[in-house]
Protein backbone atom coordinates (compact mmCIF):
# COMPACT_ATOMS: atom_id res chain seq x y z
CA UNK A 1 0.00 0.00 0.00
CA UNK A 2 3.23 2.53 0.03
CA UNK A 3 2.67 2.80 -3.63
CA UNK A 4 -1.04 5.39 -2.55
CA UNK A 5 0.96 7.44 -0.54
CA UNK A 6 1.73 10.98 -2.42
CA UNK A 7 4.86 12.62 -2.97
CA UNK A 8 6.44 14.76 -0.09
CA UNK A 9 6.00 17.23 -2.30
CA UNK A 10 2.53 17.17 -2.80
CA UNK A 11 1.97 16.13 0.57
CA UNK A 12 3.67 19.60 1.72
CA UNK A 13 1.49 21.65 -0.54
CA UNK A 14 -1.53 20.33 0.47
CA UNK A 15 -1.10 20.03 4.09
CA UNK A 16 0.58 24.29 3.98
CA UNK A 17 -2.70 24.97 1.46
CA UNK A 18 -5.01 23.63 4.49
CA UNK A 19 -3.17 25.67 6.93
CA UNK A 20 -3.58 29.06 4.82
CA UNK A 21 -7.03 28.48 3.77
CA UNK A 22 -8.08 27.96 7.37
CA UNK A 23 -5.74 31.19 7.85
CA UNK A 24 -7.58 32.89 5.55
CA UNK A 25 -10.99 31.43 6.69
CA UNK A 26 -9.86 33.17 10.05
CA UNK A 27 -8.68 36.72 8.70
CA UNK A 28 -13.00 36.44 7.12
CA UNK A 29 -14.34 35.65 10.37
CA UNK A 30 -12.84 38.46 12.11
CA UNK A 31 -13.74 40.87 9.40
CA UNK A 32 -16.99 39.78 9.52
CA UNK A 33 -17.84 40.06 13.18
CA UNK A 34 -16.04 43.44 13.17
CA UNK A 35 -18.87 44.91 10.12
CA UNK A 36 -21.76 42.39 11.34
CA UNK A 37 -23.99 42.14 13.92
CA UNK A 38 -24.69 38.31 13.16
CA UNK A 39 -21.98 36.32 11.03
CA UNK A 40 -21.88 33.27 13.17
CA UNK A 41 -23.46 31.27 9.92
CA UNK A 42 -19.58 32.03 7.86
CA UNK A 43 -18.42 29.60 10.04
CA UNK A 44 -20.34 27.32 7.30
CA UNK A 45 -17.77 28.81 4.96
CA UNK A 46 -14.29 27.15 6.42
CA UNK A 47 -14.33 24.00 3.87
CA UNK A 48 -14.87 26.95 1.26
CA UNK A 49 -11.64 28.72 1.97
CA UNK A 50 -9.43 25.58 2.80
CA UNK A 51 -10.64 23.84 -0.79
CA UNK A 52 -10.40 26.99 -2.57
CA UNK A 53 -6.68 27.27 -1.64
CA UNK A 54 -5.69 23.27 -2.14
CA UNK A 55 -7.35 24.29 -5.63
CA UNK A 56 -5.38 27.55 -6.09
CA UNK A 57 -2.00 26.26 -4.69
CA UNK A 58 -1.99 22.59 -6.21
CA UNK A 59 -2.31 23.82 -9.82
CA UNK A 60 1.56 24.21 -10.42
CA UNK A 61 1.51 20.19 -9.64
CA UNK A 62 -0.78 19.33 -12.06
CA UNK A 63 -3.32 18.77 -9.61
CA UNK A 64 -7.43 19.56 -10.86
CA UNK A 65 -10.57 19.48 -9.47
CA UNK A 66 -14.00 18.77 -10.07
CA UNK A 67 -17.70 19.90 -8.13
CA UNK A 68 -19.36 17.67 -5.82
CA UNK A 69 -22.24 18.68 -3.18
CA UNK A 70 -21.96 17.42 0.34
CA UNK A 71 -26.55 18.77 -0.09
CA UNK A 72 -28.55 19.69 -2.53
CA UNK A 73 -27.11 23.10 -2.28
CA UNK A 74 -23.46 22.73 -0.82
CA UNK A 75 -20.66 22.38 -3.25
CA UNK A 76 -17.41 20.94 -2.69
CA UNK A 77 -14.12 20.58 -4.31
CA UNK A 78 -12.65 16.64 -5.47
CA UNK A 79 -9.30 17.02 -6.56
CA UNK A 80 -7.36 14.81 -9.24
CA UNK A 81 -4.07 13.98 -9.67
CA UNK A 82 -4.21 12.86 -13.26
CA UNK A 83 -0.65 11.41 -13.10
CA UNK A 84 -1.86 8.71 -10.58
CA UNK A 85 -5.43 8.39 -12.00
CA UNK A 86 -6.05 9.28 -7.78
CA UNK A 87 -9.34 11.27 -6.61
CA UNK A 88 -9.30 12.65 -3.12
CA UNK A 89 -11.27 14.67 -1.07
CA UNK A 90 -10.92 16.61 2.76
CA UNK A 91 -12.55 16.02 5.51
CA UNK A 92 -12.62 17.47 8.87
CA UNK A 93 -12.13 14.93 11.25
CA UNK A 94 -14.51 15.69 13.86
CA UNK A 95 -17.39 14.61 11.24
CA UNK A 96 -15.00 11.36 10.07
CA UNK A 97 -15.04 8.02 11.23
CA UNK A 98 -12.20 6.35 10.16
CA UNK A 99 -13.37 2.82 11.45
CA UNK A 100 -17.30 3.63 9.42
CA UNK A 101 -16.76 6.32 7.11
CA UNK A 102 -19.89 5.31 4.91
CA UNK A 103 -22.92 4.81 7.40
CA UNK A 104 -24.39 1.67 6.97
CA UNK A 105 -27.72 2.26 8.02
CA UNK A 106 -30.15 5.54 7.88
CA UNK A 107 -33.52 5.93 8.16
CA UNK A 108 -35.84 6.33 4.59
CA UNK A 109 -39.11 8.23 5.44
CA UNK A 110 -41.74 6.12 4.70
CA UNK A 111 -39.92 2.64 4.10
CA UNK A 112 -38.46 0.26 6.48
CA UNK A 113 -35.42 0.85 7.84
CA UNK A 114 -32.40 -0.79 6.10
CA UNK A 115 -28.75 -1.00 4.66
CA UNK A 116 -28.40 1.99 2.28
CA UNK A 117 -25.62 3.55 -0.34
CA UNK A 118 -23.80 6.45 0.28
CA UNK A 119 -22.17 8.27 -1.74
CA UNK A 120 -18.45 8.62 -0.23
CA UNK A 121 -19.12 4.31 0.09
CA UNK A 122 -19.89 4.43 -3.86
CA UNK A 123 -16.88 6.49 -4.38
CA UNK A 124 -14.38 4.04 -1.99
CA UNK A 125 -15.37 1.17 -5.07
CA UNK A 126 -12.80 2.70 -6.80
CA UNK A 127 -9.98 0.81 -4.47
CA UNK A 128 -12.00 -2.44 -4.69
CA UNK A 129 -8.92 -3.87 -6.62
CA UNK A 130 -6.77 -2.46 -3.98
CA UNK A 131 -5.00 -5.04 -1.66
CA UNK A 132 -5.43 -3.88 1.63
CA UNK A 133 -2.69 -4.65 3.95
CA UNK A 134 -3.92 -5.22 8.42
CA UNK A 135 -1.34 -3.16 9.35
CA UNK A 136 -2.59 -0.23 7.74
CA UNK A 137 -5.91 -0.25 9.53
CA UNK A 138 -6.55 2.42 12.36
CA UNK A 139 -4.33 1.88 15.17
CA UNK A 140 -7.26 2.49 17.71
CA UNK A 141 -10.66 1.39 16.83
CA UNK A 142 -13.06 3.84 17.68
CA UNK A 143 -15.31 3.57 20.55
CA UNK A 144 -17.23 6.98 21.35
CA UNK A 145 -20.47 7.14 19.29
CA UNK A 146 -19.23 9.13 16.09
CA UNK A 147 -21.92 8.61 13.01
CA UNK A 148 -21.13 9.41 9.98
CA UNK A 149 -23.59 12.32 8.80
CA UNK A 150 -26.16 10.95 5.73
CA UNK A 151 -29.40 12.72 6.31
CA UNK A 152 -29.55 14.17 2.59
CA UNK A 153 -30.37 12.20 -0.02
CA UNK A 154 -29.59 11.55 -3.47
CA UNK A 155 -31.37 9.09 -6.73
CA UNK A 156 -29.49 6.46 -7.84
CA UNK A 157 -30.27 8.27 -11.33
CA UNK A 158 -28.20 11.47 -9.98
CA UNK A 159 -25.27 9.82 -9.40
CA UNK A 160 -24.38 6.27 -11.56
CA UNK A 161 -23.58 8.05 -14.78
CA UNK A 162 -21.02 10.34 -12.68
CA UNK A 163 -19.73 7.34 -10.63
CA UNK A 164 -19.48 5.20 -14.08
CA UNK A 165 -17.42 7.94 -15.33
CA UNK A 166 -14.94 7.74 -12.40
CA UNK A 167 -14.57 4.24 -12.83
CA UNK A 168 -12.92 4.70 -16.59
CA UNK A 169 -11.01 7.68 -15.48
CA UNK A 170 -9.62 6.95 -11.71
CA UNK A 171 -8.06 4.40 -9.83
CA UNK A 172 -8.27 5.13 -6.50
CA UNK A 173 -10.22 7.51 -4.29
CA UNK A 174 -8.62 8.97 -0.82
CA UNK A 175 -9.76 10.92 2.17
CA UNK A 176 -7.69 13.56 3.38
CA UNK A 177 -8.66 14.94 7.12
CA UNK A 178 -7.47 17.86 9.11
CA UNK A 179 -8.34 17.71 13.44
CA UNK A 180 -8.72 20.67 15.14
CA UNK A 181 -7.82 20.81 18.58
CA UNK A 182 -9.47 22.46 21.74
CA UNK A 183 -7.58 25.98 20.97
CA UNK A 184 -9.59 25.37 17.39
CA UNK A 185 -6.09 24.89 16.09
CA UNK A 186 -5.18 22.15 13.30
CA UNK A 187 -2.55 20.07 14.79
CA UNK A 188 -3.36 16.90 12.81
CA UNK A 189 -4.21 16.15 9.06
CA UNK A 190 -4.03 12.56 7.91
CA UNK A 191 -4.32 10.27 4.78
CA UNK A 192 -6.90 7.60 4.29
CA UNK A 193 -7.64 5.19 1.90
CA UNK A 194 -10.92 4.20 2.33
CA UNK A 195 -11.78 0.12 1.84
CA UNK A 196 -15.48 -0.24 0.30
CA UNK A 197 -15.43 -4.22 2.04
CA UNK A 198 -15.04 -3.50 5.20
CA UNK A 199 -16.01 0.40 5.45
CA UNK A 200 -12.74 1.26 6.92
CA UNK A 201 -10.37 3.87 6.30
CA UNK A 202 -7.14 2.84 5.98
CA UNK A 203 -4.34 4.76 7.57
CA UNK A 204 -1.75 5.76 4.68
CA UNK A 205 0.40 8.68 6.51
CA UNK A 206 0.27 11.09 8.92
CA UNK A 207 1.00 14.34 7.95
CA UNK A 208 1.00 16.13 11.40
CA UNK A 209 5.10 16.57 10.90
CA UNK A 210 4.61 19.24 7.40
CA UNK A 211 2.15 21.29 9.55
CA UNK A 212 3.99 24.72 10.57
CA UNK A 213 2.58 28.28 11.48
CA UNK A 214 -1.06 26.93 12.66
CA UNK A 215 -0.77 28.53 15.92
CA UNK A 216 -3.33 30.82 16.66
CA UNK A 217 -3.89 34.26 19.00
CA UNK A 218 -6.14 34.63 21.49
CA UNK A 219 -8.09 36.73 19.59
CA UNK A 220 -8.55 34.23 16.45
CA UNK A 221 -9.76 31.72 19.14
CA UNK A 222 -12.10 33.72 20.46
CA UNK A 223 -13.92 34.52 17.07
CA UNK A 224 -14.33 31.23 16.29
CA UNK A 225 -14.61 29.50 19.46
CA UNK A 226 -18.54 29.55 19.30
CA UNK A 227 -18.84 27.03 16.09
CA UNK A 228 -17.57 24.46 18.23
CA UNK A 229 -20.78 23.54 19.90
CA UNK A 230 -22.89 25.00 17.85
CA UNK A 231 -22.79 24.34 14.48
CA UNK A 232 -21.90 21.14 12.50
CA UNK A 233 -19.93 21.94 8.99
CA UNK A 234 -22.41 21.17 5.75
CA UNK A 235 -19.69 19.83 4.10
CA UNK A 236 -19.44 16.80 7.36
CA UNK A 237 -22.57 15.73 5.51
CA UNK A 238 -22.46 12.22 2.90
CA UNK A 239 -25.21 11.84 0.44
CA UNK A 240 -26.99 8.67 0.72
CA UNK A 241 -28.40 7.21 -2.47
CA UNK A 242 -31.82 6.27 -2.62
CA UNK A 243 -32.64 2.98 -5.18
CA UNK A 244 -35.05 3.55 -7.05
CA UNK A 245 -38.12 1.75 -6.91
CA UNK A 246 -39.08 -0.75 -9.42
CA UNK A 247 -41.93 -2.58 -11.23
CA UNK A 248 -42.60 -5.76 -10.23
CA UNK A 249 -45.22 -6.17 -12.77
Amino acid sequence: MQKHKFTQEHYTMIVKAIIDGYREYIEHRKDRDNKMIISSAFAWTKGNFIESKIAETCKEIGFTYIFSKAGPTWPYLQFIDHETKSLFLIRNARYFNSTNFANPKVPIPGKEQGKSRTYLHELSKLNRYIEFSPEYKPKKLQQENKKQLSILYITEKEVSEQLELFSSEYESFHILTYELDAAQQITKVMHYLPNPADNIAYEIADLTDYISGAELTDEERSIIAPEKDDLIDPAAFDLSILEEEKDNN
